[in-house]
């Protein structure tokens, strides 16, 4: 028996008005998907692809313009907690200890008794433990998206939305909340995770491309990279623009080489693996 569907969308579109105000604008196509209960799905596309849009339609964020059908199941919940890559937009608290507070109390999935604490612990683990009182609007770009994360870190819902959020952070904070989201994952949490680094994936995540507001692809992190023969060029990554990983690269240069690898090198330490067992 697999994996029970949490969230399922039906002909999902959007269009908004346009800046002349007589025309309206589509952003979403009849978008069709399914998220089970503990996946992890890496939604990437360019600029104004659709892909932050269908995060907050599927958050359930109060959007105009939209049509088809979104269902969710009871465990779900009508909303789901969303931090957005601009984290003014998501932060309610005058400090990052009250902000991750409030997050707590709103999900209710912590013991009242342990808020208090459990918010300090998220703080101090992405590095703000000498924040927790400072005023937000004294924090830097990062500060705040790291505090907007910890608010839904600390509350550990089964579904949670991110929307590019380590676009702010330097390349070790960026590896700490990567990291610490995927442990988040592997204990059983639903995760939404949206990039343009495709160094972030991982070979078996559920990928959807966004292009033009449609799903121009829904396949495994390694189906992005695949390619018909050695020199094809005719990966789903090419077609839609994306430049892959370093590793994939060298792999696909190796394969005209005759190298092949068993499987598409995600990471360099596979690419070693694989260049070393010859």
């Amino acid at each position: 028996m697999g994996a029970e569907i949490i969230v399922r969308g039906t002909n999902l579109s959007l269009s908004a008005i346009s800046p002349n105000g007589r025309d309206r604008i589509a952003i979403l196509h009849s978008v069709n998907f399914t998220i089970k209960q503990g996946e992890w799905i890496t939604v990437i596309g360019g600029n104004g692809s659709g892909k932050s849009t269908l995060a907050k339609v599927i958050a359930g964020m109060p959007l105009t313009g939209v049509s088809g059908r979104l269902e969710k199941s009871a465990k779900t919940g009508p909303s789901t907690p969303i931090v957005l890559q601009n984290p003014d937009a998501g932060l309610v608290g005058a400090t990052p200890w009250e902000d991750v507070v409030i997050m707590m109390e709103q999900w209710g999935s912590v013991e009242g008794g342990r808020i208090p604490e459990a918010a300090e612990d998220a703080l101090k683990r992405l590095g703000l433990d000498g924040r927790l009182q400072q005023a937000l609007d004294t924090l830097s770009g990062g500060q705040k998206q790291l505090t907007a994360i910890a608010g839904c870190l600390a509350a550990s819902p089964n579904f949670i939305i991110l929307d590019e959020i380590t676009s702010m952070l330097d390349p070790d904070m960026s590896r700490e909340v990567y990291k610490q989201v995927r442990h988040l994952h592997k204990a059983g949490m639903t995760v939404l995770w949206i990039t343009q680094k495709l160094e972030e994936l991982e070979g078996s995540d559920t990928v959807w491309v966004m292009a033009g507001g449609e799903m121009a692809y829904e396949g495994t992190g390694l189906g992005l990279f695949r390619r018909s023969g050695p020199g094809a060029c005719d990966s789903p990554s090419e077609r839609y623009g994306f430049e892959p990983p370093y590793s994939v690269q060298v792999g696909w240069e190796l394969e005209v080489l005759g190298v092949p690898a068993p499987d598409i090198p995600l990471y360099l330490e596979k690419l070693q693996g694989a260049v070393g067992s010859r």
